[in-house]
């Protein structure tokens, strides 16, 4: 159930602050003791405990059905350790400047993190993924599915390297794009590089002539032009073009096509030493990616949609039915009522929108043609349990191509009622003896293999090979082909009933695969 499940990820949580806690005193403690490489080490256990907070947040968070998982927080630019409620607009045409401030540690729930040398962390964050703004007008906002939110802050090496180009929008290898955010431990004052020929000045990092409060939030409008809340005071410039000029106190991570190009102004990874031995860069950089954050998105997708089906299923004139799947060939129908609803029979598609006409028909009018709306609710649906999005925005319209779902023999939604599940008659998940009654599938980014480039054209939608991987694709071999009297026969696959042979299921991740299976959870009817 949903509750035990919420239970769980409080005792997560409780027990993941209890360990910040201890790594902000260990962090303090070498920091004081330690010199040299320890020191740094120190500053970089800092960095990693921030950066898996942040993950934290961005899919953790709680949702409903109007704004989903994956937003992060805005940073914090008057050092109080509070996110900004706004960081720009979400092109990032405006507002640059305010997506670069410190960790705004206590909305992420922290201890107060510093790094080895009792410095806050800083904190970038790319405009598609800043904190929400007015989503609940915006369809482009409130779309974070695997193609949209790309990462968009270029990071080069110590060398200039460019290692994720934020000027990239290709959704075939986005972990190589830019980042979502970054955290910088900035290090002592440094003698800040002004240009070639430039007279270097020293970073200056005081609250001089009252300009912040007695907490040492600075009190100016705006925070930059107290010296404690600039960056130029505790982040750090490249020495020239050898190393791309690269400014660590502003960048450009713009999401929209007009723009783009402009994210080659990004940050640079330190330490940055010249052949005369003089330290330019002290700064250390911990990158949150796409890689880290998108599949963990996708998990916590999958989780809300098995909760909505679990809900379902445990209603009690329900007997752990579950409704018939959305069959994809019916995708771009040309009857829209037909589009995204359920059909007679389908044991693999997508989860079909409401009314669920078919499911409340072949079970004899005992199965509710809405989603439950229990105490906990359920995020795919709204109050009356319609499904969000197809009279308002909601999150889940932009995910919907991305979600499939089988439902077994055992859990079907036929009048007779459900029967026990076992290992012809539910699905299996990998190598597991234990049969599931129902799985969530969550297509990734596409992907480019050796027997070619899976596509996310209009069309693509009709076809689950486009999206599924291995025997998640196959799953399709469930359902009679053709699977509904409204689709044409698949010529790939033998004509006439489906086959409980292909009841398998595999999670994936890496180039050939990236599929994330969810099951039922733990205590559910079987």
């Amino acid at each position: 159930m949903r509750s035990n499940r919420q239970s769980g990820a409080v005792l997560l949580a409780i027990a993941a602050f209890f360990a910040i806690a201890l790594t902000a005193l260990f962090t303090t403690a070498l920091a004081r003791s330690a010199t040299g490489p320890r020191r740094y080490a120190a500053s970089d256990t800092a960095l990693a405990a921030a950066r898996e907070a942040l993950i934290a947040y961005a899919t953790a968070r709680p949702v409903n059905e109007i704004v989903g998982p994956g937003y992060l927080p805005c940073p914090d630019l008057d050092d109080d350790g509070w996110a900004e409620s706004t960081c720009g607009s979400m092109s990032g045409e405006t507002g640059q400047w305010q997506r670069l401030g410190r960790l705004p540690w206590k909305t992420l729930g922290l201890a107060d993190l510093r790094d080895a040398f009792g410095e806050r962390l800083w904190y970038a964050v790319s405009s598609k993924h800043k904190g929400l703004l007015n989503c609940t007008v915006s369809v482009e906002c409130l779309d974070m599915s695997p193609e949209a939110a790309l990462g968009t802050i270029t990071v080069r090496d110590a060398s200039g390297t460019v290692i994720h180009d934020g000027t990239s929008a290709s959704s075939y290898d986005p972990g190589r794009g830019g980042a979502v955010a970054l955290v910088i431990a900035p290090g002592p004052v440094l003698a800040r590089w002004n240009g070639q020929g430039s007279p270097t000045r020293a970073q200056a990092r005081t609250c001089e002539g009252g300009r912040c409060n007695e907490a040492g939030r600075c009190l100016t409008e705006p925070p930059t032009l107290t010296p404690k809340c600039d960056p130029a005071n505790y982040l750090d410039r490249s020495p020239g073009p050898a190393f791309a000029d690269e400014d660590n106190a502003r960048f450009v991570d713009r999401n929209d096509a007009a723009g783009r190009t402009l994210n080659r102004d990004g940050f640079i990874q330190g330490p940055i030493v010249t052949t005369d031995g003089t330290l330019w860069v002290n700064d250390r950089i911990a990158v949150l990616s796409y890689d880290d954050l998108m599949p963990r998105v996708m998990r916590r997708v999958g989780e809300e949609a098995a909760n909505c089906l679990q809900q379902y299923a445990e209603l009690p004139a329900h007997g752990g039915r579950t409704p018939w799947a959305s069959p994809a060939c019916r995708s771009r129908d040309s009857n829209a009522a037909l589009r995204g609803a359920d059909a007679s029979g389908v044991r693999f598609g997508r989860i079909p929108d409401t009314p669920f006409v078919a499911t409340e028909r072949d079970s004899g009018g005992t199965l509710s043609p809405r989603w439950h709306q229990g105490r906990t609710g359920c995020s795919l649906s709204d109050s009356a349990g319609r499904t969000a999005g197809l009279a308002s925005h909601s999150w889940w319209s932009a995910w919907k191509p991305h979600v499939f779902y089988a439902v077994s023999e055992a859990a079907a939604p036929v009048a007779d009622g459900s029967r026990p599940c076992d290992a012809n008659a539910c699905l299996v998940v990998g190598e597991a003896t234990a049969g599931q009654r129902f799985a969530v599938i969550v297509a990734g980014p596409p992907l480019a293999r050796d027997e070619g480039r899976q596509s996310r054209s209009a069309f693509a939608s009709l076809d689950a090979r486009q999206w599924l991987e291995g025997p998640n694709a196959d799953l399709r071999r469930l359902n009679a082909n053709p699977s509904t009297a409204e689709c044409a026969p698949d010529p790939g696959d033998p004509p006439g009933p489906g086959s409980r042979a292909f009841n398998r299921l595999a999670s994936g991740t890496g180039r050939g695969a990236n599929d994330i299976v969810i099951t039922p959870p733990a205590g559910a009817r079987r």
